[in-house]
């Protein structure tokens, strides 16, 4: 996600090359060249080869929600909280049904959750939003307004 982030947040319109992601996240680039991959064949970003080459993003920002890059990057992400069944159950001092409608259902809030942050959202609720090629700039300017006024809360996730 934190590449993707830097990717949308350093692009300004232009690829980025995955050397520069990886130093500046201090990610290996194996494993980003993995990452990016995946996300290339879902169609979230595409190559561009050449001196000047790198990735960008393929649709504007508000339209990739945190939801979808985790679900494509990380496919374990919604099993972390079971991987301890005997754990959470004596935690919670629960019985095995109850343990697992509980994990069901922070699974499917989580799921939710992450489907409604966009890398637009991150970008104006981190005040970082300086591309000036932005694909999305009536969402972002839409959505600094809206948390100035108050009539929409952050997300918690950088403030």
């Amino acid at each position: 996600m934190q590449a993707l982030f830097d990717l949308a947040h350093n692009s300004h319109g232009q690829p980025v090359p995955l050397h520069l992601i990886a130093q500046r996240q201090d990610l290996s680039l194996p494993f980003l060249e993995q990452i990016f991959n995946k996300l290339k064949r879902a169609g979230i970003v595409a190559s561009v080869r050449g001196p000047k080459g790198g990735y960008i993003i393929t649709r504007p920002c508000n339209q990739v929600t945190v939801g979808d890059v985790l679900r494509l990057t990380d496919g374990s992400f919604y099993a972390v909280a079971r991987e301890d069944p005997k754990g959470a159950k004596s935690a919670i001092k629960a019985d095995a049904t109850m343990n697992s409608l509980l994990w069901k259902q922070l699974s499917e809030h989580i799921t939710n959750f992450m489907d409604t942050i966009t890398l637009a959202d991150l970008c104006v609720e981190s005040a970082s939003n300086c591309c000036p090629n932005c694909t999305c700039p009536n969402y972002t300017h839409e959505l600094a307004e809206d948390l100035k006024s108050g009539h929409r809360k952050p997300h918690g996730t950088l403030n």
